[in-house]
């Protein structure tokens, strides 16, 4: 099993950019803490299965 480090980055910066767009946006201002993690869940789900289409995981790993 390969460990693909820059991906992981990647993937930590998405997720970290997401969060922060979606708490600053005031997306889940004013509703409850199950309907904010779902959000959240959700844009996190939906930025992750972009940066694989475009990156896919282990693309870049060593063999």
């Amino acid at each position: 099993m390969t460990f693909d480090i820059p991906h992981m980055i990647a993937t930590g910066v998405v997720v970290l950019a997401v969060l922060y767009a979606v708490d600053r946006s005031g997306v889940t201002h004013g509703v409850s803490r199950r309907r904010s993690a779902l959000v959240k869940f959700g844009a996190i789900f939906v930025a992750i299965g972009i940066l694989n289409l475009v990156w896919p995981y282990g693309a870049t790993a060593g063999s």
